[in-house]
């Protein structure tokens, strides 16, 4: 294992927690985390999901964090599990866990994650939210962005309004408009030693200075974008206290806002710094937390919990002139046609798609009602979760749809009767299928919709999205090829 000595990042780690601790987070270099995931609350059951985990041969225990679980043993890599193609689980680092669990989203609220790719913790707000109200997620990169469509779309988020707008125009456009918003800004990573190990190399205290001066313009403008009374969770994966305590503190200084004692959730932390190097910090920064990692089996952190006590006036500057979007309701014609045929193919309920918007892209998403009413400046990248595909005249319904509306079709669902032949249909091999006529049909195993497919010639031809690899679920042992 490469040691790290004489580095800038062995100085502050120094300064930190003295030689030894500092010595301890340097061992930790390079070193493998264990696998750490939480389930989907918004797709399938949680005992289906934890049984087709225990199927594909994974053994797993409860982690620290509420909700998380720890992969004990398996076959390889639970990224390359059937379970977490599907979307019910997602896999992610402990502390990461924590912003989102301290800032509480509740359902119907209006949330945003102002620096959301790729998505690990606007997913886990999603869930918290059970896709209702209104969660915007915003990112800068295109590239990033992607990453962050598809993994709400794999996720099965309803409720999400994706954005490309800098964190700084926030705070003008969307003034005291949220209940909760996460700042994760970028930030020099230094927390994340373990799987990057050579950000100790790179890491320079001038480095993390000039993160500093973007996290403070994104940190003001979401603070301008909360409502009075509202929370936001500010979190770096960096230990460094100038992108940390130093950003807090103008901040606490500044505006009418106070940290909120928060819990660490079995995890060992330590307080914020009140002083560091000769510089005195807001005497409620002990209020934050710090997550090292050589004390935990998870990444570092620091996390605070900011809560606004009063308005901050009047707008300042005007606001730019508000994009029309046609939103569209299940009586617009284009969409009813389509919604009709999709009702009357799988019997559905229509009552289904009364209460919810619409809206008409490539293919097209349903999305909450509460949407309707956020104000947009900006076209969105996406919004709500695709369920219809558009290419044809026939109402073909995408996977996510067949996930999402699936437990309510009365017709045209086909049964996989073992998990040979799941295996089958995820690998998309043709199955014999005792339906003569050529249509689509929902595939169901275990009492859950798993996805789509054609029938045709007496067999099932698979419509499971391409996975790069097999999946081989039969025998005694569970393997990915």
């Amino acid at each position: 294992m490469t040691m790290y000595h004489g580095t800038e990042a062995e100085n502050l780690f120094r300064a930190l927690v003295g030689s030894k601790g500092a010595a301890c987070i340097l061992k930790q270099a390079g070193r493998s985390l264990p696998q750490t995931f939480r389930f989907n609350p918004l797709k399938h059951t949680a005992d289906f999901q934890a049984r087709l985990l225990q199927h594909e041969q994974f053994e797993f225990s409860a982690a620290p964090i509420p909700g998380a679980y720890e992969v004990v043993s398996g076959p390889g890599s639970v990224g390359k599990s059937l379970t977490h193609f599907l979307g019910d689980i997602y896999i992610q680092d402990l502390a990461s866990m924590l912003p989102p669990l301290l800032l509480d989203p509740q359902p119907g609220e209006t949330v945003l994650d102002l620096c959301s790719a790729p998505g690990s913790k606007t997913s886990q707000i999603a869930g918290m939210m059970r896709n209702q109200g209104v969660l915007v997620a915003n990112d800068v990169s295109g590239k990033r962005i992607r990453a962050l469509a598809f993994n709400l779309r794999k996720f099965g988020s309803v409720n999400t309004l994706i954005l490309r707008l800098y964190g700084e125009q926030f705070g003008n456009q969307y003034f005291e408009c949220f209940d909760r918003i996460l700042v994760d800004p970028p930030c020099s990573a230094l927390g994340t030693l373990q799987k990057s190990p050579d950000v100790l190399e790179r890491w320079q205290a001038s480095r993390s200075e000039r993160y500093a001066t973007n996290q403070t313009s994104l940190l003001t403008s979401a603070l301008k974008a909360l409502r009075p009374g509202g929370v936001l969770v500010y979190s770096t994966c960096t230990l460094a206290p100038e992108e940390n305590e130093a950003v807090l503190d103008a901040a606490l200084r500044e505006f009418p806002i106070e940290l909120d004692p928060i819990s660490s959730y079995g995890l060992k932390t330590q307080p914020g710094l009140t002083e560091f190097q000769g510089r005195r910090f807001h005497p409620t920064m002990e209020r934050a937390i710090r997550v090292y990692p050589h004390e935990n089996e998870a990444e570092g952190f620091f996390i605070a919990r900011i809560r606004k006590t009063d308005g901050f006036g009047y707008q300042r500057l005007r606001k730019p002139q508000g994009e029309r979007i046609e939103y569209l309701d299940h009586s617009d014609p284009t969409v009813n046609s389509r919604l009709q045929a999709l009702a009357e193919h799988y019997a559905l309920p229509e009552s289904l798609f009364r209460d919810e918007v619409y809206w008409l892209g490539t293919e097209l998403s349903l999305a909450t009602n509460e949407l309707k009413r956020f104000p947009l400046y900006e076209p969105p990248i996406r919004m709500g979760l695709p369920v219809l595909h558009l290419r044809s005249k026939e109402a073909k319904i995408t996977t996510e749809g067949s996930h999402l509306l699936g437990e309510h079709a009365r017709k045209g669902v086909v049964d996989l009767p073992d998990f040979e032949g799941l295996a089958a249909f995820v690998n998309r091999d043709p199955l014999a299928c005792e339906t003569p006529h050529s249509h689509q049909v929902l595939v169901r195993f275990d009492g859950q919709i798993i996805g789509h497919a054609l029938v045709d010639n007496n067999f099932l031809l698979s419509r499971f999205p391409r996975t790069g690899w097999r999946f081989e679920l039969s025998g005694d042992r569970t393997r990915t090829n």
